[in-house]
Protein backbone atom coordinates (compact mmCIF):
# COMPACT_ATOMS: atom_id res chain seq x y z
CA UNK A 1 0.00 0.00 0.00
CA UNK A 2 2.91 2.07 -0.16
CA UNK A 3 3.52 4.84 -2.95
CA UNK A 4 6.29 3.04 -4.95
CA UNK A 5 9.75 5.45 -4.40
CA UNK A 6 9.96 6.86 -7.90
CA UNK A 7 9.42 10.42 -9.30
CA UNK A 8 8.51 9.90 -12.61
CA UNK A 9 6.02 12.13 -12.78
CA UNK A 10 6.78 15.27 -10.51
CA UNK A 11 2.98 15.92 -9.92
CA UNK A 12 1.82 12.99 -8.20
CA UNK A 13 1.29 14.42 -4.76
CA UNK A 14 -0.45 17.63 -6.51
CA UNK A 15 -3.86 16.05 -6.44
CA UNK A 16 -3.64 15.65 -2.54
CA UNK A 17 -2.53 19.21 -2.04
CA UNK A 18 -5.22 20.42 -4.49
CA UNK A 19 -8.03 18.49 -2.84
CA UNK A 20 -6.53 19.55 0.34
CA UNK A 21 -6.54 23.25 -0.36
CA UNK A 22 -10.23 23.41 -1.81
CA UNK A 23 -11.39 21.69 1.44
CA UNK A 24 -9.73 24.04 3.57
CA UNK A 25 -10.76 27.07 1.37
CA UNK A 26 -14.79 25.76 1.48
CA UNK A 27 -14.47 25.26 5.20
CA UNK A 28 -12.84 28.73 5.57
CA UNK A 29 -15.21 30.34 3.76
CA UNK A 30 -17.95 29.12 5.20
CA UNK A 31 -16.99 29.89 8.85
CA UNK A 32 -16.41 33.39 7.78
CA UNK A 33 -19.87 33.35 5.81
CA UNK A 34 -21.59 31.99 9.01
CA UNK A 35 -19.96 33.53 11.40
CA UNK A 36 -19.66 36.99 9.96
CA UNK A 37 -15.89 36.93 10.21
CA UNK A 38 -12.94 38.82 8.38
CA UNK A 39 -11.58 37.40 5.30
CA UNK A 40 -8.18 36.90 6.48
CA UNK A 41 -9.69 33.46 8.32
CA UNK A 42 -9.35 32.31 4.92
CA UNK A 43 -6.24 33.55 3.88
CA UNK A 44 -4.05 32.57 7.40
CA UNK A 45 -5.73 29.58 7.36
CA UNK A 46 -4.12 28.86 3.67
CA UNK A 47 -1.31 30.57 4.78
CA UNK A 48 -0.19 28.12 7.11
CA UNK A 49 -1.40 25.99 5.19
CA UNK A 50 1.18 26.18 2.30
CA UNK A 51 3.83 25.79 5.05
CA UNK A 52 2.37 22.73 5.92
CA UNK A 53 2.68 21.10 1.96
CA UNK A 54 6.16 22.49 1.73
CA UNK A 55 6.93 20.50 4.59
CA UNK A 56 5.49 17.80 3.76
CA UNK A 57 6.90 17.46 0.00
CA UNK A 58 10.26 18.48 1.52
CA UNK A 59 9.57 14.80 3.02
CA UNK A 60 7.87 12.80 0.86
CA UNK A 61 9.02 14.48 -2.69
CA UNK A 62 6.63 13.68 -5.34
CA UNK A 63 5.46 10.83 -4.19
CA UNK A 64 1.31 10.93 -3.38
CA UNK A 65 0.70 10.33 0.11
CA UNK A 66 -0.62 7.20 1.67
CA UNK A 67 -4.17 6.08 3.17
CA UNK A 68 -2.61 7.42 6.53
CA UNK A 69 -0.90 10.58 5.01
CA UNK A 70 -4.46 11.33 3.87
CA UNK A 71 -5.89 10.89 7.56
CA UNK A 72 -3.58 13.02 8.84
CA UNK A 73 -3.81 15.96 6.20
CA UNK A 74 -7.73 15.73 7.59
CA UNK A 75 -6.51 16.50 11.13
CA UNK A 76 -3.72 19.00 9.52
CA UNK A 77 -6.79 21.29 7.84
CA UNK A 78 -8.35 21.43 11.60
CA UNK A 79 -5.03 22.96 12.56
CA UNK A 80 -5.24 25.08 10.11
CA UNK A 81 -8.57 26.21 10.65
CA UNK A 82 -7.50 26.60 14.23
CA UNK A 83 -4.57 29.08 12.96
CA UNK A 84 -7.06 31.17 10.81
CA UNK A 85 -9.52 31.34 13.17
CA UNK A 86 -7.05 32.65 15.87
CA UNK A 87 -7.07 36.69 15.23
CA UNK A 88 -11.12 36.20 15.95
CA UNK A 89 -10.96 34.69 18.74
CA UNK A 90 -12.21 38.37 19.94
CA UNK A 91 -15.41 38.00 17.57
CA UNK A 92 -16.49 34.55 19.03
CA UNK A 93 -19.31 33.78 21.65
CA UNK A 94 -17.82 34.46 25.19
CA UNK A 95 -17.57 30.67 25.16
CA UNK A 96 -16.61 29.44 21.77
CA UNK A 97 -17.73 26.20 21.21
CA UNK A 98 -15.88 26.04 17.55
CA UNK A 99 -11.89 26.04 18.71
CA UNK A 100 -12.64 23.20 21.15
CA UNK A 101 -14.52 20.99 18.40
CA UNK A 102 -11.89 21.52 16.03
CA UNK A 103 -9.01 20.70 18.62
CA UNK A 104 -10.70 17.75 20.22
CA UNK A 105 -11.34 16.40 16.69
CA UNK A 106 -8.25 16.96 15.79
CA UNK A 107 -6.72 15.00 18.90
CA UNK A 108 -9.14 12.07 18.92
CA UNK A 109 -8.04 11.90 15.11
CA UNK A 110 -4.58 10.98 16.13
CA UNK A 111 -4.94 7.37 16.81
CA UNK A 112 -7.04 6.76 13.22
CA UNK A 113 -3.78 7.55 10.89
CA UNK A 114 -1.64 5.01 13.22
CA UNK A 115 -4.46 2.65 12.77
CA UNK A 116 -5.30 3.16 9.05
CA UNK A 117 -1.53 3.01 9.31
CA UNK A 118 -1.27 -0.41 10.26
CA UNK A 119 -4.39 -1.78 8.87
CA UNK A 120 -3.06 -1.12 5.59
CA UNK A 121 0.26 -1.29 5.53
CA UNK A 122 1.34 1.69 4.72
CA UNK A 123 3.29 2.94 7.43
CA UNK A 124 6.19 5.40 6.04
CA UNK A 125 8.67 7.30 7.80
CA UNK A 126 7.92 10.60 6.16
CA UNK A 127 4.37 9.65 7.43
CA UNK A 128 5.19 9.02 11.22
CA UNK A 129 7.53 12.69 10.85
CA UNK A 130 4.38 14.30 9.16
CA UNK A 131 2.22 12.74 12.30
CA UNK A 132 5.08 13.90 15.02
CA UNK A 133 5.62 17.88 13.69
CA UNK A 134 1.48 17.86 13.50
CA UNK A 135 0.95 16.76 17.37
CA UNK A 136 3.76 19.83 18.13
CA UNK A 137 2.15 22.11 15.82
CA UNK A 138 -1.15 21.17 17.39
CA UNK A 139 0.23 21.64 20.88
CA UNK A 140 1.17 24.84 20.27
CA UNK A 141 -1.62 26.29 18.54
CA UNK A 142 -3.55 25.13 21.60
CA UNK A 143 -1.54 27.34 23.59
CA UNK A 144 -2.18 29.96 21.83
CA UNK A 145 -6.08 29.73 21.69
CA UNK A 146 -6.34 29.23 25.87
CA UNK A 147 -4.18 32.52 25.92
CA UNK A 148 -6.20 34.20 23.37
CA UNK A 149 -9.09 33.54 25.24
CA UNK A 150 -7.58 34.54 28.77
CA UNK A 151 -7.92 31.10 30.16
CA UNK A 152 -3.79 31.53 31.24
CA UNK A 153 -1.32 33.41 31.12
CA UNK A 154 1.56 33.74 28.50
CA UNK A 155 3.40 31.32 30.05
CA UNK A 156 1.21 28.60 28.86
CA UNK A 157 2.93 28.98 25.60
CA UNK A 158 5.89 27.39 27.42
CA UNK A 159 4.26 24.28 26.66
CA UNK A 160 4.10 24.68 22.99
CA UNK A 161 7.28 25.74 22.76
CA UNK A 162 9.45 22.65 24.41
CA UNK A 163 9.73 21.15 21.30
CA UNK A 164 10.89 23.95 19.15
CA UNK A 165 13.43 24.78 21.72
CA UNK A 166 14.57 21.50 22.08
CA UNK A 167 15.25 21.74 18.00
CA UNK A 168 17.10 24.77 18.80
CA UNK A 169 19.37 22.91 21.00
CA UNK A 170 20.52 21.26 18.80
CA UNK A 171 21.88 23.29 16.86
CA UNK A 172 24.58 24.15 19.61
CA UNK A 173 24.49 20.13 21.01
CA UNK A 174 24.60 17.92 18.23
CA UNK A 175 24.16 14.94 20.31
CA UNK A 176 20.35 16.28 20.90
CA UNK A 177 20.04 15.79 17.07
CA UNK A 178 20.13 12.19 17.34
CA UNK A 179 17.25 10.16 16.70
CA UNK A 180 15.25 8.89 19.97
CA UNK A 181 14.30 5.20 20.30
CA UNK A 182 10.21 4.73 20.56
CA UNK A 183 9.02 5.44 24.23
CA UNK A 184 5.59 5.07 25.69
CA UNK A 185 6.23 7.51 27.79
CA UNK A 186 6.97 10.03 24.87
CA UNK A 187 3.31 9.22 23.77
CA UNK A 188 1.59 9.00 26.65
CA UNK A 189 2.61 12.42 27.88
CA UNK A 190 2.23 13.70 24.12
CA UNK A 191 -1.39 12.35 24.51
CA UNK A 192 -2.37 13.84 27.67
CA UNK A 193 -1.14 17.47 26.77
CA UNK A 194 -3.41 17.03 23.61
CA UNK A 195 -6.50 15.71 25.11
CA UNK A 196 -5.80 18.08 28.48
CA UNK A 197 -5.22 21.44 26.23
CA UNK A 198 -8.51 21.21 23.96
CA UNK A 199 -10.39 20.18 27.19
CA UNK A 200 -9.74 23.15 28.25
CA UNK A 201 -11.09 25.07 25.77
CA UNK A 202 -14.59 23.35 26.25
CA UNK A 203 -17.57 25.59 26.81
CA UNK A 204 -18.39 25.70 30.37
CA UNK A 205 -14.91 23.90 31.80
CA UNK A 206 -14.49 25.99 34.37
CA UNK A 207 -11.94 28.95 33.97
CA UNK A 208 -10.21 28.86 37.75
CA UNK A 209 -9.16 25.00 37.14
CA UNK A 210 -7.35 25.83 33.76
CA UNK A 211 -4.01 27.56 35.42
CA UNK A 212 -3.12 25.21 37.98
CA UNK A 213 -3.68 22.23 35.59
CA UNK A 214 -1.69 24.15 32.80
CA UNK A 215 0.77 24.31 34.89
CA UNK A 216 1.01 20.60 36.14
CA UNK A 217 0.43 19.83 32.27
CA UNK A 218 3.84 21.84 31.65
CA UNK A 219 5.76 20.19 34.55
CA UNK A 220 4.94 17.08 33.33
CA UNK A 221 6.00 17.62 29.31
CA UNK A 222 9.07 19.25 30.95
CA UNK A 223 9.88 15.96 32.63
CA UNK A 224 9.44 14.17 29.49
CA UNK A 225 11.62 16.53 27.64
CA UNK A 226 14.41 17.03 30.21
CA UNK A 227 14.68 12.63 30.44
CA UNK A 228 15.41 12.67 26.85
CA UNK A 229 17.77 15.49 27.13
CA UNK A 230 20.10 13.97 29.58
CA UNK A 231 19.96 10.85 27.45
CA UNK A 232 20.98 12.25 24.41
CA UNK A 233 23.61 14.44 26.15
CA UNK A 234 25.46 11.87 27.34
CA UNK A 235 26.05 11.22 24.01
CA UNK A 236 29.02 11.70 21.89
CA UNK A 237 28.72 14.57 19.29
CA UNK A 238 29.04 13.75 15.62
Amino acid sequence: MVPPETDESPLQILPDFLVAAIVLAAAAGGLQRVLDLPAGVMVLALVAYAAMALMVWRQRGNRPLTPADRVTMGRGLLVMLLIGLLPSAGALPAEPALPFALGITAVLLDALDGWVARRLDCATAAGARFDMELDAVLLLVLTLWIFQLGLAGVWVLAIGAWRYGFILAGRWRPSLRQPLPASQRRRIVCGIQAISLAVFLAPGFPALWVPPLAAALLVLLSYSFIVDIIALWRLPDH
